[in-house]
């Protein structure tokens, strides 16, 4: 694919100073210290119009740049494969832009956003591809042109024992103008996530009463999950069995802390 110049997509952007990186640590459990141990931490690299100079255009390892919406499944879904991706080649950058959220214009007028997630795969501030919906580790990683490292052999780790957790996140989100509360809930298992169930209640206006026929044959068109009506609108219910889960074959290797601050970076409250 040939290579975009990627400061060709930025000149409003260039404008905005760069004004340092706001970034959220991925960490161990709150009951751990402070002073967690490096290999204990996992960086992915909150972006908005403030930073994406300095932490896209100018970054100097190989960057996957997430942009996504809340109200989003696949976008959810892609969480575990960023950490994962994130705690194993340190020496490539993970990064998120939120599209609904706020101090974003620059950067929804300068990329090529036509869906969500969009993955761009930047190296020496060039595009040198771009993926559109959910991707494998593999896929992204191909795209970036990225071959990890060897990484000397070591005994395997001890997996960890942590019990159950269940883990509620809930955001209140839009899409195409139209509101919504998205709740995820997770049961993890000793760093694995045995269960997921993605509920997306969506309002409907009284101005938009009168497309609710259309709305609803919209969202059982999507595939995404079964489609109830409310008394406000719709409940799209995506259960952990069901096919369109299946179909984005969900990495399921995050723990409890690692799960609810990814949620958490996308706006999330949990819980």
């Amino acid at each position: 694919m040939k290579c975009l110049k990627f400061k060709s997509f930025v000149g409003a952007v260039a404008m905005v100073a760069a004004m340092g990186a706001f970034t959220n640590v991925i960490a161990a459990p709150a009951k751990a210290p402070k002073a967690a141990a490096q290999d204990e931490v996992i960086k992915i690299v909150r972006v908005d119009d403030s930073n994406f100079e300095k932490e896209i255009l100018y970054s100097d390892k190989p960057t996957i740049l997430d942009v996504f919406s809340s109200s989003c499944p696949p976008c959810l879904i892609m969480i575990p494969t960023l950490i994962d991706i994130a705690k194993k080649y340190p020496d490539v950058k993970v990064a998120s832009v939120g599209f609904d959220e706020p101090n974003v214009q620059k950067i929804k007028n300068t990329l090529p956003i036509q869906a969500f997630p969009t993955f761009f795969l930047i190296k020496d501030g060039r595009i040198v591809n771009r993926i559109q919906g959910a991707a494998s580790e593999e896929q992204l990683l191909a795209a970036l042109q990225y071959t990890p490292k060897a990484q000397p052999t070591a005994k395997p780790a001890k997996a960890k024992k942590t019990g159950t957790q269940k883990l509620t996140c809930s955001t209140n989100g839009q899409f195409g103008g139209i509101q919504n509360h998205v709740t995820m809930s997770l049961v993890i298992t000793d760093d694995h996530i045995d269960n997921v169930d993605l509920v997306t209640d969506v309002f409907v206006t009284p101005e938009m009463e009168s497309r609710r026929a259309q709305l609803k044959q919209m969202f059982l068109q999507s595939g995404k999950g079964t489609v109830e009506e409310t008394m406000t609108g719709f409940r799209l219910h995506t259960a952990n069995e069901s096919p369109f889960i299946k179909a984005m074959n969900m990495q399921r290797k995050s723990s409890y802390a690692e799960m609810k601050a990814g949620l958490e970076l996308q706006g999330f409250k949990c819980k």
